[in-house]
């Protein structure tokens, strides 16, 4: 099934096209899309456990969070495309 994540990150884990880079490479994210600093929105079948992992693999141990979103209790001012992304789980 697939899930919606939020994923921000500090700027050591990297610059946004490194982090960009790395979220592209991983076949475990179906889709993804940015519109805010530090920050992607991820749709994966995998756990959050999952993608850290891999994400640490590549970009090494620096703080970050990944989070899913669900249900009804979201919030805030996104374009209708990122809230098609997170609430449909497709493009």
């Amino acid at each position: 099934m697939r899930k919606s994540y939020l994923f921000v990150y500090s700027d050591d884990l990297g610059t946004r096209e490194q982090v960009k880079d790395c979220v592209d490479s991983l076949r475990e994210v179906i889709h993804w899309k940015y519109d805010m600093p530090n920050c992607f929105y991820l749709i994966s079948e995998n756990s959050a456990v999952r993608l850290a992992e891999l994400i640490r693999g590549v970009l090494g141990n620096h703080r970050f969070l990944i989070t899913e979103i669900k249900g009804d209790n979201k919030q805030g001012w996104l374009p209708q495309s990122t809230w098609d992304l997170i609430n449909k789980k497709r493009r």
